[in-house]
């Protein structure tokens, strides 16, 4: 393979960065994590900062808020929970933080049978890869009603076919026609709704006390999913979020309910084409399986969790030591200065540099650590592949810029294979690869830019 070797310490980049913000500097040199493996020195350098930097705008926001009480969504909100306790021990402020397991298969599978049409919306969303058997599976349907359903559509793919996007709002016409496959649905919906009634009520989120949530975001449809169940539970009461980041908001919502600390729908370009959110969840999630649903034992209502792989967990065990290790110099520090919001800014944007480094530029090492952990952008977690899979030169520049472009401009997508984080499958090849980053960071800047501009023009309308 011809090109120059990706060099393989970044620690000397991040220490640049953070060279020209003494206050963040200065409780990464007091961090005890320490050592030359990849894991070790992006928690200390990229992943502590982020987690840190987030936490404490969220408290402040909070606090200015009035909320006292925050529930951080599983599954990515463990480490920011487990963080914020820490801060606000340190700092007595007056926040609860909850964390509460859910997941968009949990709470929106009781609520099926309430509106076929969002249902099947749901069941029927694209994916990097999408199956006849996943699409029923998002229903609720067990293997033999699957089997069942699908002997009973007029369908051109077999059970584990992959389906094109194009190809998924004729199937959706074919499920909303198909009397068994509504019967199934609403079953298995009703089933799922005292679960979910009693885990709510009993976590406290039918009070009427000044509570938000707190999740990593991209389209916030968690928080309107949990808002109707509540709404149906008989709680009308204004529901607010905060998130990490949000590229759009759903329809229906109001924009004043949702906070970002990154990025939210409009603006911040430059931070969007340089972050990958699927990197993200990868690292901020929580050792355990999805939450599947909820079951009565001993008086209390207890989160039923999905399958997890042990390797998965440890991993994440062993990252979450060293980021909880890593937040103690920063709680220290806020202890003596406060939660100062000239440094939450201040941080945030050396946050920025550190992760568009990581994100978009990682070494050989990080790719291979990083880019190895199963990935799957499903709402329900199976059929997960590497999150960087080595691909060839020829895959990344076919399989994944040239479909998505056209796909911008409007032609209809062909299914190809796809990196879901695809400067690590960059980095594994073991060069450089500037011209697949150049163009990758190019179809970014397109990407956002077109939804961004709808919204502007949007906006003009309406002024």
């Amino acid at each position: 393979m011809k090109g120059r070797p990706i060099l393989s310490d970044g620690a000397s980049r991040y220490r640049r960065i953070l060279a020209d913000n003494p206050h963040l500097q200065a409780a990464v040199e007091q961090s005890a994590v320490c050592g030359d493996d990849p894991l070790a020195q992006t928690c200390r350098y990229v992943l502590t900062p982020a987690l840190g930097g987030f936490v404490q705008w969220l408290l402040a926001q909070a606090v200015r808020h009035g909320h006292t009480r925050l529930y951080f969504l599983a599954r990515d909100g463990y480490f920011p929970c487990q963080a914020a306790r820490l801060f606000c021990q340190a700092l007595s402020l007056p926040v609860d933080c909850r964390y509460l397991s859910c997941s968009r298969y949990s709470l929106r599978l009781p609520l099926f049978h309430l509106k076929h049409g969002d249902a099947l919306d749901y069941v029927c969303r694209a994916g990097l890869h999408v199956t006849p058997d996943i699409l029923l599976s998002r229903a609720g349907l067990l293997p033999a009603e699957r089997e069942e359903v699908l002997g009973r559509l007029p369908l051109s793919y077999k059970k584990d076919d992959p389906i094109p996007s194009a190809a998924l709002p004729g199937i959706r016409g074919a499920l909303g026609r198909c009397p068994l496959f509504l019967t199934y649905l609403d079953r298995h919906s009703r089933k799922a709704l005292p679960g979910l009634a009693g885990y709510l009520r009993q976590e406290g989120l039918f009070e009427k006390g000044a509570y938000a949530l707190v999740d990593s975001g991209w389209a916030g449809s968690m928080q309107k999913t949990l808002r109707d169940a509540l709404t149906h539970f008989g709680r009308t009461a204004r529901l607010e979020g905060y998130y990490w980041g949000l590229y759009r908001l759903p329809g229906g919502v109001c924009p004043a309910d949702y906070h970002c600390y990154f990025f939210g729908p409009e603006g911040r370009l430059k931070e969007k084409a340089f972050f990958n959110n699927n990197l993200f969840e990868a690292v901020f999630s929580a050792p355990h399986g999805m939450t599947l649903s909820y079951r009565q034992e001993g008086g209390r209502f207890l989160p039923c969790y999905g399958r997890s792989e042990t390797a998965r967990e440890e991993f994440l065990q062993t990252l979450g030591g060293f980021l909880l290790e890593g937040i103690r110099p920063m709680v220290r520090l806020a202890q003596e200065t406060g939660l100062q919001g000239a440094d939450i800014e201040r941080d945030r944007r050396t946050v920025a540099r550190l992760l568009k480094e990581f994100m978009a530029a990682p070494t050989r090492a990080q790719a291979e650590l990083f880019g190895s952990l199963p990935f799957s952008d499903d709402v329900l977690d199976g059929g997960d592949q590497p999150l960087a899979p080595l691909l060839t030169d020829e895959e990344l520049k076919r399989g994944h810029l040239l479909p998505k472009l056209l796909s911008i401009a409007g032609f209809p997508r062909r299914p190809v294979w796809e990196s879901a984080w695809y400067p690590g499958s960059v980095a594994r090849l073991g060069i450089r690869g500037k011209r697949h980053l150049r163009s990758y960071t190019r179809y970014q800047y397109l990407r956002h830019l077109n939804p961004l501009g709808r919204a502007l023009a949007k906006r003009r309308e309406k002024a």
